[in-house]
């Protein structure tokens, strides 16, 4: 099969579509030579030959996305290798657009194998060309490990962090040990069966390391099939599965009950205070102990040229009045949390 190169650069105004034929397409080669010296090798190697399939308005990105990716033609492991050896020596980008470029098609063969658990394939692909980036700058050419070996791992790890993260409703892999079962689990019982033991929760957990605790939770969201809020619930003909679940907020009964307590205490404290006849108890009420931003002990013993001891005696005096004429008004069965510390 032959290979044309075709230079890519949006600055020196160079178009290539990706899956178009080599119909009609006249580059000179003194283009070709200004682009290579302002810019570098920003050529990708094209198939040939390929008949190009009917793009439309309604075809579906992920159509448009593998068409063109067919024209890329992958590099052999050996200029894989003088790539990375250009990126890390000489921090050439060019070479490292060049490695993610030629093997978008390697993430998209391993994100296949991961479709099953999700039905979005661009989100999977999407999240393995993150990890192939990851696996570009992390890469040593020189410890005698190819490319695409070391890219999959992070690839792999790219996808299974999102499904991870967004499989499930609970989020699994909120710690170490959610994590590793989460990868780990399901090989795991395979590997107990193999050699003949059942894989109870406490083997699991003696395997990996982790808290059999931990395996009893993230093997039950799982093993589990996802519950769709929106789906029928069982026995019911007009009811959703997220209807018949418990809110977490308050009901409206009970809402209704605390703004009317909460209206009834605000009338009480209103009315306490206006008929308190001592001007310095009328101050204590007003300006410590229903204010916002309460004065100080001292400040008022200064005011009323009294010692803040004196202060805090009057207040726990007004305090357990209060207690009194609110227990009068609301009733002896009135439950109030603060209203045991007045007094």
């Amino acid at each position: 099969m032959t290979t044309e190169r075709i230079p890519t650069s949006e600055e020196a105004n160079v178009e290539v579509i990706l899956g178009q034929e080599d119909q009609g397409v006249d580059i000179r080669k003194e283009r070709l030579d200004d682009v290579s010296k302002i810019f570098g090798d920003l050529s990708l190697p094209l198939m040939k030959g390929s008949k190009v399939p009917e793009m439309t308005a309604k075809t579906d990105p992920l159509t448009v996305y593998l068409a063109r990716l067919n024209y890329v033609e992958p590099l052999p492991a050996e200029k894989q290798q003088e790539l990375a050896e250009r990126f890390v020596e000489h921090g050439d980008l060019n070479a490292a657009k060049m490695l993610i470029l030629t093997n978008l098609r390697l993430v998209v063969k391993l994100a296949r194998e991961y479709q099953r658990r999700w039905t979005n394939l661009l989100d999977l692909i999407q999240e393995g060309n993150v990890g192939l980036s990851e696996a570009v700058k992390r890469y040593d050419p020189y410890r005698g490990v190819k490319f695409t070996s070391y890219a999959q791992y992070w690839i792999r790890a790219m996808i299974l962090n999102y499904l991870m993260n967004h499989l499930h409703p609970v989020k699994i892999g909120s710690s170490r040990a959610g994590r590793k079962l989460f990868y780990n689990l399901k090989k795991t019982r395979r590997q107990l069966i193999k050699k003949g033991h059942e894989p109870t929760p406490q083997l699991i957990a003696d395997y990996l390391d982790v808290d059999p605790k931990e395996v009893v939770r993230v093997a039950a969201q799982l093993d589990a099939p996802p519950v769709f809020l929106d789906a029928q619930a069982p026995g019911h003909e007009k009811t959703t599965v997220g209807e018949l679940m418990e809110s977490d907020t308050i009901d409206p009964e009970s809402a209704c009950a605390e703004y009317d307590l909460s209206s009834q205490i605000r009338d009480a404290i209103e009315s306490f205070g206006a008929n308190i006849e001592d001007d310095r108890e009328r101050a204590i009420w007003h300006e410590r102990m229903i204010a916002e931003e309460p004065k100080s002990l001292v400040s008022l013993g200064d005011e009323w040229g009294v010692s803040k001891e004196r202060i805090r005696q009057v207040e726990v005096q007004i305090r357990e009045n209060f207690k009194q004429y609110l227990l009068g008004r609301l009733g002896d069965d009135v439950q109030i949390d603060w209203l045991e510390s007045l007094g």
